[in-house]
């Protein structure tokens, strides 16, 4: 589900819970519906993808980020145990999961990468990565977290460092602008025009930009207390918009 400038809406948001939620403009609160397990949006922010780990596979499910209730057969089975499924939502789809490996050093994975062709997802690629959710930008860009910890765009077999030191990103809707947190401090990047921003921010758990590209979302969670901020790009103003009773795992327009 979008937002628009008339929306009654002002963010969505999901929480360690798997609970999907809205945050109206008149600031109130509402509980969508539940997802699955490490869930994440696609690329246009209409679906959302997560994983059901059955025996020795993962199935990776999905639904409309709306407040429909129906539930669909799984996109796809993958081998193993998998994680943080992001969806590039075209005609011609792609698909990208992080599968835990015990050869593998702590908070490492392998990323494969699936194309659809045919109704059905066939593995194009995998390199190792970081154990962190990657996101398919309406381009076809995927950006990932690698093993060294940078944030990464990879496009057609080119590989673009972007940042260092990332655990968290995400990107505006025409992907010119970039979120990330770098530990105690949320960076707001505009590559093509080298405007740059940034903040104080500690115990950050998720970042996403509103849809116009005017304003940062950010959640923090610390000692069983959580809340919503907007950074706005203009006034550079930090505002908390709500409080919440879980910790908060992805957020998006």
């Amino acid at each position: 589900m979008t937002n628009s400038i008339l929306s009654l809406y002002r963010v969505f948001f999901i929480d360690d819970n798997d609970q999907l939620w809205v945050l109206f403009q008149d600031g109130r609160v509402g509980l969508m519906k539940q997802v699955p397990p490490f869930a994440s949006f696609s690329s246009d922010h209409t679906l959302i993808t997560g994983v059901e780990i059955d025996g020795t596979s993962t199935l990776i499910r999905w639904l409309y980020a709306d407040f429909q209730e129906r539930e669909y057969p799984p996109v796809m089975t993958c081998p193993g145990y998998c994680y943080y499924p992001a969806l590039l939502n075209k005609v011609h789809s792609q698909l990208a999961v992080i599968q835990a490996d015990l050869l593998n050093p702590a908070g490492m994975g392998k990323m494969l990468v699936y194309q659809k062709a045919r109704k059905k997802f066939h593995l194009i690629d995998s390199f190792e990565t970081a154990m962190k959710p990657p996101f398919f930008a309406s381009s076809g860009s995927l950006y990932y977290i690698g093993t060294d910890g940078g944030l990464y765009k990879k496009t057609a077999g080119e590989v673009k460092f972007i940042h260092r030191d990332v655990s968290l990103f995400a990107l505006s809707a025409n992907e010119e602008e970039i979120a990330v947190y770098t530990g105690e401090t949320v960076k707001w990047i505009s590559p093509k025009t080298g405007q740059f921003r940034q903040f104080i921010a500690f115990n950050v758990t998720a970042v996403g930009f509103s849809e116009t590209g005017d304003s940062l979302y950010f959640s923090t969670h610390k000692q069983g207390r959580t809340g919503i901020y907007q950074y706005n790009k203009n006034t550079q103003e930090i505002t908390l918009l709500l409080n919440h009773s879980s910790k908060i795992t992805a957020i998006s327009f």
